[in-house]
């Protein structure tokens, strides 16, 4: 047992040596692989994603009901989703709608909040561009669906009342027509609470941050393999050699070697998994947060990226043959496993074939752990 202690101390010396030399290709290889999945993602969903319009919304400065209702209005998901307001006076508005900077302008009379308020016809002026494009239309139906919806609003109100004033109602006909309004404002707040949501996509249940952050900590565990070589290579045998005529077994000399790289791995992970937390804070993307349990539930990752390690040295373990097809091996996954390009948008045979692959294993253990 105390040689065990012994050479498993000093191959863990030897590795934190290597690991400290290989710290700036290591920052090159996470570098690269964010890089990567960047250019991937922007080329896969950047075509796809639909982009949101800027709308030119033009108030008058003393409509500070009007102005709350605007406010209130663009904070909704439904509209938040399909669009951007911003504020300018109605001609800087209409230049800029003229000039391409943004897609469409509303303009809000004064009084407007007024007159909707005693049940009169407030005028809204919209202005599009001629032979507008699909995300445009999206939102000139957008507009028609609202104003449907306050048509219906304002029927319902107006029935109320009318009713009222034909002495059909114990209300008063505006306490009727302010009874209705208020029931439909709720109903319409509560609208969101009648449908179960399905969200199908195919980064799963996260967002495009959360998913290609957890398959670069995938992809770093695996390729960080390639620093390891120097624990098979000759001097590393002669050693195991003495080790074994001093009763060490092969199953001992293994086991240091898987502990070594788990650990070494280990670290890794953290270190990628407390970059991340820091960038999600520091540039405000919140899509990460600290777990303490993580640094758990790594161990069991970096123990199978070891067990990994060990079965492709020991068996190319001579010279630089090892690492080249862990290389390989590597890439092949990266491109097969759903990694870079999602299962759904890779051949069906590929796609089959990557689910089962190491990588797509590791890739979604790190999603779950870390989200």
């Amino acid at each position: 047992m105390r040689i065990f202690g012994v050479y498993l101390f000093l191959e863990y010396k030897r590795s934190v040596k290597v690991l400290l030399k290989s710290a700036g290709s290591l920052l090159l290889l996470l570098c690269l692989v964010t890089g990567t999945a960047a250019v991937v993602s922007h080329a896969v969903f950047g075509a796809q994603m639909f982009r949101m319009i800027d709308v030119g919304v033009s108030v008058p400065e003393e409509e500070k009901e009007t102005k709350a209702v605007v406010r209130f209005l663009s904070a909704m998901e439904s509209v938040e989703s399909v669009c951007n307001f911003r504020y300018f006076p109605q001609e800087e508005a209409l230049r800029k709608l003229y000039e391409g900077e943004i897609q469409a302008v509303i303009v809000l009379p004064e009084g407007l909040y007024e007159e909707i308020y005693t049940g009169q016809k407030g005028k809204i002026s919209v202005y599009l561009p001629q032979d507008p494009p699909f995300r445009v239309r999206v939102f000139q139906e957008l507009l028609s669906d609202g104003a449907s919806l306050l048509g219906t609003a304002e029927a319902g109100a107006l029935a109320a009342r009318d009713l009222a004033e034909e002495d059909f109602a114990e209300m008063k006909p505006y306490q009727a027509a302010e009874h209705i309004s208020y029931a439909y404002i709720k109903c319409a707040m509560d609208r969101e609470d009648m449908f179960v949501q399905n969200v199908y996509s195919p980064l799963g249940e996260m967002d495009l941050y959360q998913y290609y952050f957890a398959a670069a900590a995938a992809l770093l565990l695996l390729m960080s393999g390639l620093n390891y070589s120097f624990l098979y290579q000759g001097q590393s045998r002669a050693v195991e050699q003495k080790l074994r005529v001093l009763g060490m077994g092969s199953v001992k000399i293994s086991l240091v070697k898987i502990l070594v790289m788990a650990n070494a791995s280990w670290t890794l992970g953290i270190a990628a998994y407390l970059s991340g937390c820091l960038f999600s804070q520091i540039w405000q993307k919140n899509f990460l947060w600290f777990h303490g349990s993580v640094l758990l539930f790594m161990i069991p990752a970096s123990l199978a990226a070891a067990v990994y390690f060990h079965m492709v040295f020991s068996i190319f373990g001579k010279g630089m043959q090892g690492a080249v097809f862990l290389l390989s091996a590597n890439a092949l996954m990266a491109l097969c496993s759903g990694v870079l390009i999602p299962l759904p948008y890779l051949p069906d045979i590929v796609g089959g074939i990557g689910r089962y692959l190491p990588l797509s294993f590791l890739h979604r253990y790190c999603a779950e752990i870390f989200f």
